[in-house]
């Protein structure tokens, strides 16, 4: 876990031998880690370097689009996700992200088409199973976006707090609080630096009738960065 070293030692590789065609492989490594270690910036230019190369554009163009997704740069993930789907037209992965970004622009029919894309392509891959949870939500119908979620969680080894976020919106929505605060609780320490996270914990909070707790999270959910005006709605009924 070391991951200073890592990158300081992918570097010397990579500066011991600049003509290695196996240097785009550890630029897209060098990438991958410089993400984690929140140098974005840095890990921008390392996926796009590796690009330049005989290495896996496909990984790295997948990477740096989500890279550019987490800075904002919503028109760039775009180009990127389109080249992605002109080098392999089945990668249901991208039709589901694509399909994010179509919504984030406000473009429902393009993003439900992106949807379908992905459902025709493998019925039963991840991404299919989250497009359609994602399109019960869009129909208000959140008893079974909830059942998705649930699916997915007892069928998935490994512990993902996003899901268990995802369906602690829905008992939300579907009035089922004991579940919804087990859920919350479950992913408390993980998405302690998502501002949708203190949303969900402070629309709980309200429900709980405890408005003051509520109150400090909507706050703390735009202090991360959550739509000031949302937030400020909250704020009010919590007031």
């Amino acid at each position: 876990n070391k991951l200073d070293s890592a990158v300081f030692s992918l570097q010397k590789a990579m500066m011991s031998d600049p003509a290695n065609v196996n240097n785009t492989a550890l630029l897209l490594n060098l990438g991958v880690l410089q993400r984690q270690l929140k140098l974005y910036d840095d890990a921008y230019i390392s996926f796009t370097a590796s690009l330049s190369g005989s290495g896996d554009s496909l990984s790295a163009l997948h990477n740096r689009a989500s890279l550019l997704c987490d800075l904002g740069r919503f028109d760039e993930a775009m180009e990127d996700y389109n080249t992605i789907l002109q080098l392999n037209p089945n990668d249901v992965e991208v039709y589901y992200r694509r399909g994010l970004l179509h919504l984030e622009k406000g473009n429902r029919d393009k993003a439900e088409a992106d949807f379908t894309a992905a459902e025709q392509i493998d019925s039963n891959h991840l991404y299919t199973k989250l497009s359609k949870a994602l399109k019960y939500k869009l129909e208000d119908n959140w008893t079974e976006a909830e059942k998705i979620y649930t699916q997915i969680i007892t069928s998935t080894p490994d512990f993902n707090s996003v899901y268990f976020l995802n369906r602690a919106e829905c008992y939300l929505n579907t009035n089922h609080i004991s579940k919804a605060t087990a859920d919350i609780l479950a992913i408390e320490r993980d998405e302690r630096e998502n501002p949708y996270f203190y949303i969900l914990r402070g629309r709980l909070r309200l429900k709980q009738y405890d408005k003051f707790a509520a109150k400090a999270d909507f706050i703390k959910a735009k202090d991360l960065g959550y739509d000031s005006q949302i937030a400020n709605e909250w704020i009010k009924k919590a007031e």
